[in-house]
């Protein structure tokens, strides 16, 4: 009986351990974007205000923006897309729909 639940706390601390090692985790390709047309850029909608653009606009996600070889608009727009490291636990629950993205605007 000892032996089981030495076996068992052991399981759950191992677990617990892997779930929390920390893994890059990266923008999804449908992770929205606008597209500044005029000068082929992009801008996450967290930099939009800031943003210099023109009128000349459309609402993509970021895989579309690549396709295009479009550039980010400013620094904020590169760091708000930039990888960032999060749990092993957190990513699945982003991948299992249980959590938002940090990337859902």
């Amino acid at each position: 009986m000892k032996r089981g639940l030495l076996i068992g706390i052991g399981a759950v601390v191992v677990v617990a351990g892997v779930l929390s090692i920390p893994v890059e985790a990266e923008p999804s390709p449908d992770t929205r974007v606008i597209l500044e047309h005029t000068n082929k850029r992009y801008i996450s909608p967290p930099c939009y205000e800031q943003a210099n653009k023109t009128n000349n606009l459309a609402e993509a996600d970021i895989q579309k923006a690549q396709e295009l070889n479009y550039q980010p608009e400013s620094s904020c727009t590169a760091n708000s897309l930039a990888p960032i490291k999060q749990p092993i636990a957190s990513v699945l629950a982003v991948n299992l729909g249980i959590k938002q993205s940090h990337w859902d605007w």
